[in-house]
């Protein structure tokens, strides 16, 4: 099932003691996080309320361990906590998932990067590889150049972590990119996110011009994150021993996941009183068609959920045994994770059609969060043919695969 990497390793255990008194906080946060759902669509980027809150609560670092001053939370009990936010408005659990990955994903890296980004606490990172930039060998490090579309979160950041490839490189991208940490204050922001959905979380495009790095602050692929070094001292969670791409990508479905249960909660709240329009039925819930649809929605995200936390307590587990993934495990977490982006998008077309064109009235929450699970959907990580493809490689050895391991 796994690879042992250190035998005497015993992992500190997740923080989810803690999960309670979190989930009370999020759904407490939901009528907050809808209030302003138009304000941060307009403002593209979330609301300083919803910020403020977010960091009242200690949002942005549930992922990250306790050694550097975050919550340190599991995958399973994190995903929970997604799914609340995530019914209040898409967008901004997107903000959060995005800077929780990316920080926690600092949180592997050397002794030295933990120092220096967390020398003073919790802080946010975040994050885009594609396309990479470029890194110039200088004297103590490199001057990097690049611009990196979909930073979400950008503006909630104080890092940023930028893909990038070396001078004189010649490898394909996806095995390639090394990654550089940039002080936000030294890079621009260009205002380029406009989209139909995911429109709040002010994915913009981070760029930096000759901004010189020092090499300690560089991760390169010979050793990735998460590698372990004798003598290493920022190491021993339980979270260091995650998975980073898979654990990423089947928390950020959770917050889909979410959003999606509440558009079945409006619809069938809808379902009791409103008319069937051309037909005889007074609610939809006299039409047996109808209710064959809305119990096939609820057991669509039923197994939506299912799959999803099996996939989770998986990588929980493991990790708290003080071993990573090995390739079976991430291959088949792939299409788990496959199957979930066709459940949950099933369920949305089947809920807007059960609202009928009414749905899609501005006035109407509907729209708004179909539209935001739409485009969180089809996250390049969140393609279902690619990770069935990997799985469909991997169990009948027709390799090598379409990808390196790492990036399952």
């Amino acid at each position: 099932m796994a690879t042992l990497l250190k035998a005497d390793t015993k992992p500190t255990p997740f923080a989810d003691h803690k999960l309670p008194g979190l989930l009370d906080q999020a759904i407490a946060l939901q009528p907050l996080l809808e209030e302003k759902a138009a304000e941060a669509n307009e403002l593209r980027s979330p609301t300083k309320a919803v910020e403020d809150a977010f960091r009242e609560m200690g949002a942005f670092s549930l992922l990250l361990p306790e050694r550097l001053g975050g919550v340190g939370l599991s995958l399973s009990s994190f995903a929970r906590i997604q799914m609340e936010i995530g019914k209040g408005d898409p967008s901004m659990s997107w903000v959060l998932q995005i800077i929780n990955g990316t920080s926690w994903i600092s949180s592997l890296a050397s002794d030295a990067i933990q120092d220096e980004l967390f020398a003073n606490g919790p802080t946010n990172v975040c994050g885009a590889y594609n396309p990479p930039g470029k890194a110039v060998r200088v004297e103590g490090g490199y001057k990097v150049t690049g611009a990196w579309p979909y930073s979400s979160g950008s503006r909630q950041a104080n890092w940023a972590q930028c893909g990038i490839l070396f001078e004189g490189d010649d490898v394909p991208t996806a095995p390639g990119i090394s990654m550089a940490y940039i002080p936000m204050d030294q890079v621009t922001i260009k205002d380029s996110w406009y989209v139909t959905g995911m429109q709040a979380t002010g994915s913009d495009t981070t760029c930096a011009n000759d901004v010189f790095v020092p090499e300690h602050l560089i991760v390169t692929m010979d050793k990735p994150y998460g590698t372990i070094v004798p003598g290493k001292r920022h190491f021993g969670a339980a979270s260091d021993w995650l998975a980073p791409v898979p654990s990423v990508r089947a928390t950020g479905l959770a917050q889909l996941l979410g959003a999606a249960r509440k558009m079945q909660e409006i619809c069938e709240a809808e379902s009791k009183k409103k008319p069937v329009v051309t037909t005889m039925f007074k609610t939809r819930l006299d039409s047996a068609v109808y209710l064959h649809d809305l119990g096939k929605v609820a057991a669509q995200l039923d197994s939506a959920e299912t799959l999803l936390f099996d996939a989770l307590d998986t990588l929980d587990g493991i990790a708290l045994q003080g071993t990573k993934p090995d390739v079976a495990v991430c291959s088949k977490q792939r299409a788990q994770c496959a199957q979930i982006v066709e459940l949950i998008h099933a369920s949305i077309e089947k809920i807007m059609f059960i609202s009928t064109s009414s749905a899609f009235a501005f006035s109407n929450p509907l729209q708004r969060y179909w539209r935001d699970i739409h485009v969180g959907l089809r996250h390049i990580q969140n393609v279902p043919m690619i990770g069935y493809e990997i799985y469909g490689r991997d169990n009948l050895g027709a390799l090598p695969n379409i990808t390196p391991v790492g990036a399952y």
